[in-house]
C-alpha cells in the first residue's frame, strides 16, 4: 500500500469534489489508507465509504441507478490496475469516459461490466451509448439491425468471483484494443474503433447492490 493514498476532504453538496488522488503527469495511485474519501473521487457520499483501508461502494435503496464514482485523469491509452471483492454486490461497470463528449451518452466511451460470474468488455463510443444509435433502435424498422451490430462492440468471457475473496483486475486500453484480466489472466479482449476515442478524461466504478469493496487503485495512462 502506498502512504499518497493521504488526501484531504472537501464535501459540497453531499457530492466529493473531484480532483486525481494522486497525479503525477498521468499517473494515479491510491490505497484508501485514510478515514473520508475526500476529493479525490467524485460521488454520492452516501454510496461510499471507507472501512480498513478499503473503498466500499453500496447502491442506496431505491435509487434507480447504480452508485458512481469517479476520477480525473486525461489519456489515451492506459494500464489500470485494482483489487474488488464481493460482499453481496450484485455487478458492476468499470467506466472510462470522455466528459467531453457529446455523441455518446454521459460521455461514456467504454467499459467492462463485472458481474459474479462473467466479464464483457464493450465498447460505448461507437455501440450503446452513441446517441445517434440510440435513437435508431426507437425504430421498429431498424431494432433488429441495431441489436445485431451491438452485438459486434462487445466481447465476453467467463470468471466466477466468489464472495469475501479479493481478487487483482487490470483494464488495459492500447489504441482499439481493450482487455480485462484477473489475477494475471485476460478474460475478455475486444478490438473496436470508439475504443481509440483519442481523449478520455475519468474512469471509475458503478456499483449494483451492496456491497463491493475496491482497493489499491493504479493507472499509468499515455496521451
Amino acid at each position: 500500500m502506498s502512504p499518497d493514498g493521504i488526501l484531504k476532504r472537501s464535501i459540497l453538496s453531499g457530492i466529493f469534489l473531484t480532483s486525481a488522488a494522486i497525479a503525477s503527469g498521468v499517473e494515479i495511485s491510491d490505497d484508501f489508507e485514510r478515514p473520508e474519501v475526500g476529493d479525490a473521487w467524485a460521488g454520492h457520499m452516501y454510496s461510499f465509504s471507507i472501512e480498513d483501508g478499503a473503498l466500499v461502494a453500496s447502491q442506496l435503496p431505491d435509487a434507480g441507478h447504480g452508485a458512481v464514482i469517479r476520477t480525473q485523469l486525461d489519456f489515451r491509452n492506459v494500464k489500470i490496475d485494482f483489487d474488488v471483492k464481493f460482499e453481496g454486490g450484485e455487478r458492476f461497470n468499470f467506466v472510462i469516459d470522455d466528459k467531453n463528449c457529446k455523441e455518446v451518452h454521459a460521455g461514456h466511451i467504454c467499459r467492462v461490466s463485472i458481474t459474479r460470474n462473467r466479464l464483457t468488455v464493450q465498447d460505448d463510443r461507437n455501440g450503446a451509448m452513441n446517441l445517434e444509435l440510440r435513437e435508431l433502435r426507437k425504430q421498429p424498422e431498424k431494432a433488429a439491425e441495431i441489436e445485431a451490430f451491438l452485438e459486434t462492440t462487445k466481447s465476453s468471457g467467463d470468471f466466477e468471483f466468489l464472495d469475501g475473496r479479493w481478487y487483482r483486475m487490470r483494464v488495459e486500453i492500447e489504441n482499439n484494443q481493450m482487455s480485462a484480466s484477473v489475477d494475471g489472466k485476460i478474460v475478455a479482449k475486444l478490438t473496436s474503433p470508439g475504443i481509440a476515442h483519442p481523449t478520455k478524461t475519468q474512469f471509475g466504478f458503478t456499483v449494483t447492490g451492496r456491497d463491493i469493496l475496491f482497493d489499491n487503485v493504479v493507472a499509468v495512462g499515455t496521451k
